[in-house]
C-alpha cells in the first residue's frame, strides 16, 4: 500500500519565486513540482497549517497564488535548501490551473 495523498498529477517544474506569509514575512522559493491542487517547494521553514502567497513568473506573467503549507519537511544537510514544503491551492483557482496546464504541455 503507498502514502498516496495526491489528487492530481504532478509535474516537475522548477521555477523561482517568492513565498509571502500572512505577517508579511517573505523569502525566496524554488518550486519542485507543479499539480493542479499544489505544489511542492523548497525554502525557509514555514509552519503547517499557515496560509501562504507564492508569486513566480512563467511564461513572462507574474503568477500569484495562495494556499496552505500542509507538509513541511526537512532536507539534508547536504542539500542547498533548508527545507521543503507542501502548499495545498484550491485546483478551482484559475492561475494553479492555468499553470498547471502550460507545464504539462511543456513536458508532452
Amino acid at each position: 500500500m503507498t502514502d498516496e495523498r495526491r489528487i492530481s498529477p504532478r509535474h516537475t517544474a522548477y521555477l523561482a519565486g517568492e513565498l509571502e506569509s500572512d505577517e508579511g514575512r517573505s523569502s525566496i522559493a524554488i518550486t519542485r513540482d507543479v499539480g493542479a491542487g499544489g505544489l511542492l517547494l523548497f525554502t525557509r521553514l514555514r509552519n503547517c497549517g499557515e496560509t501562504v502567497k507564492l508569486t513566480v513568473m512563467h511564461g513572462g506573467k507574474k503568477l500569484q497564488v495562495t494556499g496552505k503549507v500542509v507538509r513541511e519537511e526537512r532536507v539534508d544537510d547536504s542539500e542547498l535548501w533548508r527545507t521543503k514544503l507542501a502548499i495545498a491551492v484550491d485546483q478551482n483557482d484559475p492561475v494553479i490551473a492555468s499553470l498547471f496546464a502550460a507545464i504539462a504541455a511543456q513536458q508532452s
